[in-house]
């Protein structure tokens, strides 16, 4: 039987999902058509992506960073571009790798267009909450994650039956600083905390991932996902990487998806809407060299993973509160304006507000968003080293 090649469009194809994307993609190219890819600054990259892969729509949101006179495929400037490039080119799935909070209106605006949405921006779920749950059902989309956990337990959840879970497992590498004392920690570098042992990725998701900001986030993106308790996610640190999230049943069984840490197979699962078989993704796993650990975290070594957690048990636009101030610290520490401990203590300090009012509708998200940046930033200086 003959099938029609899937049409994408990636959004953020510049960064470290997207990249990862494309190179899968290549495998695959009797199966797939990029129709559209985005980025924000980097034109050089993308254009190379559209020569090798001839997409025929780009879209530059910021400054390029060279000359795109002249270029074959049509160009879309600025996040009205990106806005129409999503509401006018064909496609049958929208892969989100914008990387922080600049990729929420993105999905929300793939969402409005009725398309798949392949989501590995997680602060569009931390932010958008069950607005943009509401919003996929309104246009009949479906929302697919791309996260390797949530991948992991969407994948547990088909097949076991949600009625027969009691609890989630969401395994954190650690980031590399499991060993790490809370005085050696005062001297972490950003150059240090970017050095992740497993993974590669961008540089915010890395700094999220040595504090363990990242995991909180994911919590918070499994309660709205799959509609699900705080009190049924579970944590562990699990430094391979290999084990990527677990189910564990009523009846007491765990059951686990195991692949290497490679963003390829949750990628590639999440935008082959059209079930084309999928070979050899990623290398099959050799149990004869595996030595799998697993144990708890430290609340007073890594306190951002019970901030996650307060915040979405007490609801309201604590979620977006969290994700702001966790956004601002790491540019600041990024920046080396603080230290690496200051990022938890401006996060601690911006949750002392009340921000019990959850919005009601997409641009109340982003208002409320403002204005928790705006209470942030005044009170900033105190952490200011």
């Amino acid at each position: 039987m003959n099938r029609q090649p899937t049409r994408v469009m990636i959004l953020g194809a510049s960064g470290s999902i997207g990249g990862t994307a494309l190179t899968a993609l290549r495998k695959y190219r009797e199966a797939f058509t990029i129709v559209g890819l985005s980025c924000h600054t980097n034109a050089e990259q993308v254009l190379m992506w559209a020569d090798e892969f001839k997409v025929p729509n780009i879209c530059i949101t910021g400054n390029a960073n060279c000359d795109i006179s002249g270029v074959q495929p049509r160009i879309y400037s600025g996040t009205d571009g990106l806005r129409a490039m999503i509401l006018e080119v064909e496609c049958d799935v929208i892969l989100n790798g914008i990387s922080g909070s600049a990729g929420m209106v993105p999905s929300f605006w793939a969402l409005e267009s009725g398309r798949h949405l392949a989501l590995a921006n997680k602060e569009s779920v931390v932010m958008g909450g069950p607005l943009l749950f509401e919003a996929a059902r309104d246009s009949g989309a479906s929302i697919i994650p791309v996260d390797s956990e949530h991948s992991t337990i969407d994948a547990l959840i088909a097949a076991h039956g949600k009625e027969s879970i009691s609890s989630v497992i969401i395994t954190a590498s650690g980031g590399p600083f499991m060993s790490f004392t809370t005085e050696q920690m005062k001297e972490v570098r950003p150059a240090d905390a970017l050095k992740h042992p497993t993974w590669s990725m961008g540089r915010k998701i890395s700094i999220d991932s040595a504090t363990l900001a990242n995991k909180g986030l994911e919590v918070i993106e499994a309660c709205y996902l799959f509609n699900i308790d705080p009190d049924t996610v579970e944590v562990v640190i699990h430094p391979q990487s290999i084990v990527h999230s677990m189910v564990r049943l009523i009846n007491g069984a765990v059951y686990a998806q195991m692949s290497p840490p490679d963003m390829s197979l949750p990628i590639m699962e999440a935008i082959n809407i059209s079930t084309f078989p999928l070979r050899n993704v990623v290398r099959p796993l050799d149990f004869s060299e595996l030595n799998l650990s697993f144990s708890a975290w430290d609340e007073t070594r890594f306190p951002m993973l019970a901030y996650a957690y307060q915040s979405i048990k007490t609801g309201g636009s604590y979620p977006i509160a969290f994700n702001r101030a966790n956004e601002i610290a790491v540019n600041l520490f990024l920046e080396h304006a603080i230290s690496f401990p200051a990022i938890s203590d401006i996060v601690q300090h911006a949750l002392q507000a009340d921000f019990s009012h959850g919005p009601s509708h997409f641009e109340e998200i982003l208002v409320i968003d403002r204005i928790i940046s705006e209470q942030v930033e005044q009170t900033i200086s105190r952490f200011i080293r």
